[in-house]
């Protein structure tokens, strides 16, 4: 499927713009027609062509901090007794974001031609997370939207929160990398190629460590222009490669194989099920669309699988609990256990949720033994490759120093 940006007008002849994933612009066409609209352009979504919106809007993205304080500001309006509307023009209005002002117009100019706010989220997939969209279209359906989005609220903080717990954990050790790898680099660019001169003119025989670092130093000089575009092919290969599912594969199959990080993966797919599962649950949405709507969200292409198979077992008449038990690798006794009485009880939602704020405790605990251990072992690393380039700089030289003598 491919994204189109789309102009049309309602039966008033207000501007409606948005953005719609279909197989072709006939696709596009007919949605429109769908809601009343009358299409004036229809074009595909290129890289280049949000400029066509504003400047600011290059990127087309909005923050998670975005979000939450949208939603949050839509819950207030909303209690306060103000229609959506209205609650959508006072935002319009406070907003300073162009990119987030136009995604908010187009919702807006869609709920006045009849389209349900739901729906006007659909549109911009990328910006608003499923589990969003899920949870505003079951308010909307059960006449509670105010309390959806409070709900929505909690959910999205405790997400942002989990993201930055993972991202505080990981500064250091980034940090750390980046400084010894500069270190690395200084040596091997500026320093090696000065001392290889005056090696090579004294006619020393030099050890093979020395050889084969004046060789990689010889390697990394000889084009800075060619080092530069070498990387940036492998730092674009890598996102790039990263969004596929085969790198999503091939990278949670080699996190896999580290025990603490393995067990760190799990925890925090196992967080995001539970969490998003029990709000969807809370908020009205059936088991079985709850169950894809989470797959979609645990960001672990292996949880993603079998939570999907469980949404199956669940429609040929299998209980959650039982489908998640054949993989136990994934999902521990203790989650099964719980789920067991949740479902006999009818409080799967509650207990989802309480297993949730669990396994979050159990991340931030892990990520602690992480980073106490990542920290030593990438000290351990650097410090080897450092002290071998100064072993490779100090033998010629303590070898020219005992010929003088």
């Amino acid at each position: 499927m491919s994204t189109y940006l789309y102009e049309a007008y309602d039966k008033d002849g207000t501007a409606v713009r948005g953005e719609y994933e279909a197989d072709s612009s006939q696709d596009v066409v007919e949605h429109l027609l769908h809601r009343s609209l009358s299409p004036v352009s229809i074009r595909p979504l290129r890289a280049n062509s949000a400029t066509e919106l504003s400047f600011a809007s290059l990127f087309k993205r909005i923050s998670p901090v975005d979000v939450l304080f949208l939603v949050r500001n839509l819950a207030t309006t909303l209690k306060a007794g103000m229609s959506m509307v209205e609650a959508l023009d006072i935002l319009i209005a406070d907003t300073d974001r162009p990119y987030l002002r136009y995604v908010l117009q187009t919702i807006q100019a869609g709920m006045k031609s009849g389209l349900p706010f739901s729906k006007g989220f659909e549109q911009f997939r990328r910006s608003f997370p499923p589990a969003f969209i899920g949870m505003v279209r079951a308010g909307e359906m059960s006449g509670g939207l105010d309390t959806a989005l409070s709900s929505i609220g909690a959910y999205l903080t405790k997400e942002y929160q989990l993201r930055q717990q993972v991202r505080s954990a990981l500064i250091y050790p980034i940090v750390l990398l980046c400084a010894s790898s500069g270190v690395i680099a200084l040596l091997l660019i500026v320093v090696l190629p000065r001392l290889a001169k005056a090696f090579a003119q004294s006619g020393a025989d030099l050890p093979f460590i020395t050889k084969v670092f004046i060789g990689l130093s010889a390697a990394l000089t000889y084009s800075i222009l060619l080092d530069i575009a070498v990387l940036a092919v492998v730092v674009w290969f890598f996102v790039s490669f990263r969004r596929t599912d085969a790198g999503k594969r091939i990278m949670l199959a080699a996190l896999m194989r580290i025990p603490i990080a393995r067990d760190v993966v799990k925890k925090v797919a196992l967080v995001r099920f539970t969490r998003t599962f029990g709000h969807l649950l809370a908020s009205g949405i059936s088991a079985i669309e709850g169950l894809e709507i989470a797959a979609d969200s645990v960001g672990n292409i292996t949880y993603a699988a079998a939570i999907r198979k469980a949404g199956d077992d669940l429609e040929h008449g299998i209980s959650l609990s039982h489908s998640l038990s054949e993989r136990r690798d994934l999902f521990p006794n203790i989650l099964i256990g719980l789920l067991v009485v949740g479902e006999k009880t009818g409080t799967l939602s509650a207990i989802l949720l309480e297993l949730a704020d669990f396994y979050d405790d159990e991340v931030g605990s892990r990520l602690k033994n992480l980073t106490s251990i990542l920290e030593p072992v990438l000290l351990l690393v650097m410090g080897l490759i450092v002290g071998s380039i100064a072993l490779s700089i100090m033998l010629p030289i303590y070898q020219l120093v005992g010929k003088v003598g």
